[in-house]
Formats: C-alpha cells, sequence, structure tokens
C-alpha cells in the first residue's frame, strides 16, 4: 500500500493537497503507535523510512544511529536532508514506540552496528514481517 503525501509534512490519514510524492508507510499496525516530531540535522543525504536515529549532543538535532543499542527511535518517512550541512533542515516523525513492517527497518540499517535486529530491544518476527518496540 502506498501513502501519498505533500512536501516535508506527514498529513492526517486521508487528507491530500497539492502536489504528491508516494513514499511506502513503514507501519505495520496503527495500533499504540507512538511518534513525536523532531528537527534532523543537514547534511545527511537521504535517510530512508525505518532509520534509526539518535539525538546529537552538540546541535540537539537527530541524525542516524550508527549503533544498534544507541537508537531513540526510527524514522517515520524518507527523507531527503541534502548533502550541505549549512542547509535547511527538516522536520520530521520519529516513532518511539510501535509496530512497524520489518522490511523497512532491515533494509534502513543494514550497516548499523549489532544489527538491525537489536535496535531499541525491539521483538522481531521474519515470518509476519513485522517490528515490534
Amino acid at each position: 500500500m502506498v501513502t501519498q503525501f505533500t512536501g516535508n509534512a506527514t498529513p492526517a490519514p486521508g487528507y491530500v493537497t497539492g502536489p504528491v510524492t508516494a513514499d511506502d508507510e513503514i507501519l505495520f499496525s496503527t495500533v499504540g503507535y507512538v511518534q513525536k516530531g523532531v528537527t534532523l540535522k543537514p547534511g545527511q543525504g537521504v535517510l530512508l523510512g525505518g532509520t534509526a536515529l539518535i539525538q546529537d549532543a552538540a546541535s540537539k538535532q537527530y541524525i542516524k544511529a550508527t549503533v544498534a543499542g544507541t537508537a531513540e527511535g526510527i524514522l517515520r518517512k524518507t527523507t531527503d536532508t541534502g548533502a550541505d550541512a549549512q542547509a535547511q533542515v527538516f522536520l520530521a516523525n520519529i516513532l518511539y514506540g510501535g509496530t512497524i513492517k520489518y522490511a523497512a527497518v532491515s533494509t534502513a540499517n543494514s550497516g548499523i552496528t549489532g544489527g538491525p535486529d537489536a535496535i531499541l530491544g525491539a521483538r522481531v518476527n521474519k515470518v509476519q514481517g513485522f517490528f515490534r518496540f
């Protein structure tokens, strides 16, 4: 299933206006998920939906986690932060709890130390394809 959204925001379900692009929804279930709006640090390139994030201590903006045990949340949708560290910052939603598609998490964090299955102490079900944290 493909969800359409406008620009740099994730709209309410069923509400789409203006030009749209397609992005896969990473939620496996909408039951019990918890998310928060955050600011992504510019200059990280394209961050895929499902990327594990951690807050940068110096800038207080969120960056890609490189070690599984340090992640604070999961990026809800793919965002291009650009190549320039002085570029525009982007607002995004990160998930702090819920059930998401395992394929999104494993693809976005394939190079993370400790492996994608160790992110946020998650329970992984590869048969049904979900990642619960």
